[in-house]
């Protein structure tokens, strides 16, 4: 099997597992990967304009569909729009992976890689992943992410960041549980 073929199917294998996120690897990198944190690209994923747009178009549909009068189009939106905040608090608050935040980044993901030298990148959170990787070869990329989607960070961004990180993230099962009743 010639190395090309080996690193593809290595590469879907991860992919599929949405544990990481792998593109062509650096020419300098050995098996180095980017390590985030997930909740900080997560809160930069939300407060981002494209996510902004979309939540917005969510509430204004649902708006429209209250001021029309149909009831079944606004509880429609109000489940997504439920389902969204959510998934925003899981991520932002506990280890749930940043899947789409990572997914909005999917154009920019290869450039970033090569900018690091890593060949992927996994979440801080995600021990299993982890596992078997050497610290040597683990190479902080949360700021650059976070840069990915503000070039250039406000103060307020750069605030709430370092919140988030000097926070101690809340289990999966337990955020999922607060959410289920409404602590959360």
């Amino acid at each position: 099997m010639s190395r090309t073929s080996l690193i593809s199917i290595c590469s879907a294998m991860i992919l599929v597992s949405s544990a990481a996120y792998v593109a062509e690897p650096h020419p300098d990198s050995g098996r180095r990967v980017g390590v985030y944190d997930s909740r900080v690209v997560s809160y930069a994923f939300f407060n981002s304009a494209p996510a902004k747009h979309d939540r917005n178009a969510l509430i204004s549909a649902a708006k429209a569909a209250r001021e029309a009068g149909d009831t079944k189009q606004l509880s429609e939106l109000k489940t997504k729009i439920g389902a969204l905040q959510r998934q925003s608090m899981l991520e932002v608050f506990s280890i749930a992976p940043a899947d789409e935040a990572m997914a909005a980044l999917k154009e920019k993901l290869p450039a970033i890689q090569w900018d690091l030298g890593v060949d992927g990148f996994v979440s801080k959170w995600d021990e299993k992943a982890l596992k078997g990787i050497p610290e040597q070869d683990r190479v902080e990329a949360t700021d650059r992410l976070v840069r990915a989607f503000f070039p250039r960070p406000n103060e307020y961004l750069r605030n709430m960041v370092s919140q988030i990180e000097a926070a101690k993230p809340l289990p999966l099962w337990e955020a999922k549980v607060l959410c289920l009743f409404g602590s959360m």
